[in-house]
């Protein structure tokens, strides 16, 4: 019975689409970001060509290379040689004639192939990403999305499986907006490197996220790693007086310094650190300093006073309800995370060059984000980039975000206090007056950070960050921005000179497209 058992066991493939179209990645007002289109490349069939000389000079002026580039090009394979990966439509048909003229079929192809477009160029580009030449997602959203952007084929007898539609929050009219304003930067200061966001302050969408420098999707060949970095959110450093904002709102929170007494600034600050003296210097002298005018005038001496009147493990933590010891799930394959040690480890210095920015490391992202709690509401929000996913077939909603409170950090009260100091920054005297924009209420913080010199360890031989942070309208803020720019260089390192302008052209932008009114704008 055993030998006359039939061991074979025969299997049935099931049948699958032959096709898969990735989907396809659009900003929120469906304007395309990234689509599946045709592409045609030219290759050689090197075995079969007789004569190289004339396949070179044929396919010359359709691929826009000269004939001794062609030949150099092919012998860099053995078999079948890739010449252009892609040539322009319009070049296709001529080129077949002359295939045929020439009597090269056979010796030339001109291959269909599917491939991605990016019409946007450069603006998001480390946000969106790219495919490789098999089609699958290499970096950003392509890469993070790339299982419903390009599924498995689906059983049956479709010929073709359809991946998901991705609408991100960004607004392209804003991103532009945005990406003139880092251009502009890079023209006037020729920073190494910069990045901004815009952020809808009532849900936390990322309207517009810039990093310098930047590179063409679709010509990816052309550039480096350096381009490719998506400095708005992969970039750790340290804020310095940005951050003044968030250590003035822990000191306020804890409730244990005496704030309600004006600082006297005489142009620099010393307190005792164990057995020795240190002394912080301000870039003037600020006369006297309440909390409005510490956020004003930018005065290290008022907040380092207040912060050490403060309890090192409540600082620490309110701080941390911040989010400034955590990473954000935007959908990008990366998270970067802020960090401020522990108490614990702090020297006798620390508590102090925190609150005005040293000893911590953050991100563009969690600044723009930290200032969702300095909202009327106080509440730290999820920032958001994937809006929805959809069907391509049906149009269904599959995915769609979500307003999250991550939690309640600040009462109205702090949040006013703090906001009102921000709109002082743009007034005459204030650091951040070179911000301001007729008609509308926009509230600032100015920074420029010293940047460690990691090979010295020291501040003196290092670069400077030069900052902004805004808020606007800052009564009931709709938007969040925040432009950084890292070793300016020129006649200004100064946030205030830097990024403050920055913000008033994009606020000015943002009037204009129709999405802030100026308070003097006649209804008609």
């Amino acid at each position: 019975m055993l030998f006359n058992q039939n061991t074979s066991k025969s299997y049935n493939n099931p049948q699958v689409a032959s096709q898969v179209v990735r989907g396809t990645i659009y900003d929120r007002n469906q304007r395309i970001l990234a689509i599946q289109t045709p592409y045609w490349g030219v290759y050689l069939h090197l075995n079969a060509i007789k004569d190289m000389q004339l396949v070179s000079e044929v396919i010359a002026p359709f691929v826009q290379m000269n004939p001794q580039e062609i030949q150099n090009k092919a012998q860099s394979y053995t078999t079948y040689a890739q010449i252009k990966e892609r040539i322009d439509d319009r070049m296709v048909q001529p080129l077949l004639d002359a295939i045929q003229k020439y009597s090269l079929r056979g010796q030339v192809n001109v291959e269909k192939r599917m491939g991605r477009t990016y019409p946007a160029q450069f603006h998001a580009s480390q946000i969106i990403g790219f495919t490789n030449t098999e089609g699958y997602g290499i970096e950003g959203i392509e890469l993070s999305e790339e299982a419903h952007l390009n599924p498995y084929p689906e059983i049956g007898t479709a010929p073709v499986t359809y991946g998901q539609d991705i609408t991100l929050t960004l607004d392209l009219d804003i991103q532009y907006a945005l990406d003139v304003q880092l251009q502009q930067i890079a023209d006037q200061h020729n920073p190494d490197y910069a990045m901004a966001i815009v952020l809808d302050a009532v849900n936390a969408d990322i309207l517009g996220m810039g990093s310098y420098p930047w590179y063409d999707i679709n010509n990816l060949s052309a550039s480096k790693m350096e381009q490719r970095r998506n400095n708005a959110v992969n970039l750790l450093y340290e804020p310095g007086s940005v951050f003044k904002l968030f250590s003035l709102a822990a000191v306020l929170k804890a409730g244990q310094a005496q704030t309600s007494e004006t600082f006297d600034c005489d142009g620099s600050y010393t307190f005792q650190a164990g057995a020795s003296r240190i002394t912080v210097n301000c870039t003037a002298v600020h006369g006297e300093v309440d909390e409005r005018t510490m956020i004003s005038k930018s005065c290290n001496g008022a907040i380092v006073h207040w912060a050490l009147q403060t309890d090192a493990k409540a600082f620490y933590d309110i701080l941390t309800s911040f989010g400034f010891n955590s990473s954000y799930d935007i959908g990008l394959p990366s998270r970067a995370r802020s960090q401020i040690a522990p108490p614990s480890t702090w020297s006798g210095r620390s508590q102090a060059t925190i609150s005005f920015g040293q000893e911590l490391l953050t991100s563009a992202l969690h600044l723009a984000t930290a200032a969702t709690a300095l909202c009327p509401s106080g509440e730290l929000l999820q920032p958001n980039l994937i809006l929805r996913r959809t069907s391509p077939v049906d149009g269904s909603i599959l995915y769609e975000r979500e307003r999250v409170v991550i939690q309640s950090v600040l009462d109205s009260e702090t949040t006013s206090l703090i906001r009102s100091g921000m709109l002082m920054a743009t007034e005459d005297g204030g650091t951040g007056v070179r911000a301001r924009v007729a008609g509308v209420d926009v509230g600032v913080k100015t920074g420029t950070a010293q940047i460690l010199n990691p090979l010295t360890n020291s501040y003196e031989d290092g670069t400077v960050l030069a900052s902004t942070l805004a808020m606007v309208p800052i009564d009931n803020p709709k938007y969040i921005i925040y432009i950084g720019a890292g070793n300016p260089k020129g006649d200004t390192i100064w946030g205030s000179n830097i990024a403050a302008p920055a913000v008033a052209n994009l606020v000015q932008s943002l009037v204009s497209q129709g999405k802030l009114k100026a308070k003097d704008t006649e209804v008609r």
